[in-house]
């Protein structure tokens, strides 16, 4: 029999780990420290916030770092500064999505904390959608087009991967919308069109109701351009000779004419908390898993146990039981939507611009956009998430049989010890893109060229005003599509 290592020889990956087990709670720091300033609409206040406590990203969420610093700079109109560091963050993503998470293997002893992160799906496409607002608030609509283009790639990407699973996310509506419009301001009418009819389609397939606005513009735009076939095809209604938008404004009926376009950033987004899974994997066999549900009720859930790879088994997989057989308690967490509440949900246009209000109309969500994407991702993250709980509890197994000794009482202090650090070590990776707006809204206000001023006024469910911006003196060419930004995340 071989002697028990001491203590000072524990195996050089458990102490790794031991190092890991704060990683989770850099969230929740983050939330606190930034998300307050945002909501009080304190940008500049924010991006301090952000600089300061860099350390709360650490070297795994670089690409958090400079998407939070750009955003926030976005909403307070630094279109250049916000431009330099979404820009970052948009090679970070370049970078991360030309590697394989399999080179990422470390996640697997700890947990998804320490993996660098890689940004949702409809994250990603919002990186590039404010990258794209920055340059149409600087007028360079040439610009926004090149970012379109960039996401048509990345989405390209994601239907490849997904192949025949039609329920992935693979296309978004709000993009493909503005897209058209950026075409538009280009007097490029048969893209816009075609951007219009597949903004319809994306919308269609996915979590979010078409808006009217988009509904109406796909219909003007398609008219235009002579494809009844497409608006037969999208069950588009029809409208008259010059359509109106949400708020009842008419608008040019194939989106040639001079606008001002007020882009409305409402509320905050939700954030992630976690829930806690427990329960007992057996192998080869099932796994059974306890959790509260949101009302507090005990769940229970009967499920396949996912088998390990041979090369995690160690010792349970060269046909040695560890200290707990081939049947293991299982304690680990997986991230939840968490919401975060805010009042503004609408903005109204009102002034010279605008003599009749005009209200603006969401056009994109992302309450449903998130839970989607858990949904999507539930069953891979619990697979993944069980596989890395058994490994380690193996190991855990194999340390505590390693130093235990001939004193009882220091026997039970390293299981108990090594017990509770590997439960800790489990916290779901609850990183997210929490400074995005909760809804993304448009008014179009069709004008005559010359300078135009108007105030954008934010509402809360009542109606009741929240906060205003006045935009005097601004100049628009005929022909010419000028967007403006409000944001309040009240």
């Amino acid at each position: 029999m071989s002697a028990p290592l001491p203590i000072g020889k524990l195996p050089y990956a458990m102490l790794a780990l031991s190092l890991l087990s704060g990683c989770a709670d850099k969230s929740l720091l983050r939330f606190e420290k930034i998300a307050g300033s945002a909501q009080k609409d304190d940008y500049a206040k924010a991006v301090a916030d952000v600089r300061k406590n860099q350390d709360l990203y650490g070297s795994a969420s670089q690409l958090l770092y400079h998407m939070d610093l750009g955003i926030l700079q976005h909403y307070a109109g630094q279109y250049d500064s916000s431009l330099a560091e979404l820009s970052k963050a948009s090679a970070i993503e370049d970078e991360l999505f030309a590697k394989s998470v399999s080179n990422e293997a470390l996640s697997f002893l700890a947990n998804d904390n320490v993996r660098p992160y890689r940004g949702k799906p409809y994250e990603v496409v919002l990186l590039h959608q404010f990258l794209a607002f920055d340059y149409l608030a600087l007028g360079k609509y040439d610009d926004a087009v090149v970012e379109s283009r960039q996401t048509q790639m990345y989405l390209d990407e994601l239907k490849r991967k997904a192949g025949k699973d039609a329920g992935k996310y693979t296309d978004d509506g709000m993009f493909r919308y503005l897209t058209g419009i950026a075409y538009q301001a280009q007097g490029r009418k048969d893209d816009a069109a075609i951007s219009m009819y597949q903004s319809v389609k994306a919308y269609r397939s996915g979590p979010i109701a078409l808006p009217l606005t988009v509904a109406r513009g796909a219909y003007s735009a398609l008219k235009a351009r002579d494809r009844q076939s497409d608006i037969d095809e999208l069950k588009l209604p029809s409208a008259p000779a010059t359509t109106a938008d949400a708020g009842g404004t008419e608008l040019f009926a194939d989106g040639e004419g001079a606008e001002i376009i007020v882009m409305g950033e409402a509320g905050r987004s939700p954030a992630l908390g976690q829930n806690v899974f427990w329960g007992t994997w057996e192998r080869d066999g099932v796994l059974v898993i306890h959790y509260h549900d949101a009302q507090g009720k005990e769940v229970t859930q009967v499920l396949p146990a996912p088998g390990l790879p041979a090369s995690q088994l160690q010792g349970a997989g060269n046909g040695r039981r560890t200290q707990s057989g081939t049947t293991f308690h299982v304690k680990f967490a997986l991230p939840a939507m968490k919401d975060a509440p805010s009042n503004t949900r609408f903005f109204t246009v009102a002034g010279e611009a605008a003599p009749t209000p005009v209200k603006t109309e969401a056009l994109t969500n992302l309450e449903p956009l998130m839970s989607r994407y858990l949904e999507e991702n539930h069953a891979a993250m619990l697979t993944r998430t069980v596989i890395r709980v058994v490994a380690r509890t193996i190991t855990a197994q194999e340390t505590k049989s390693a130093v235990s000794g001939g004193n009882p009482l220091i026997n039970l202090i390293l299981n108990i010890g090594t017990d509770l650090l590997a439960d800790q070590l489990e916290q779901a990776d609850t990183r997210a893109w929490f400074l995005l707006p909760r809804t993304v809204q448009i008014a179009r206000i069709p004008v005559k060229p010359g300078n135009h001023s108007f105030n954008v006024e934010a509402h809360d469910a009542s109606g009741r005003t929240l906060g205003s911006k006045a935009f005097d003196n601004i100049s628009v060419k005929p022909g010419e599509k000028k967007f403006v930004f409000y944001s309040s995340l009240k």
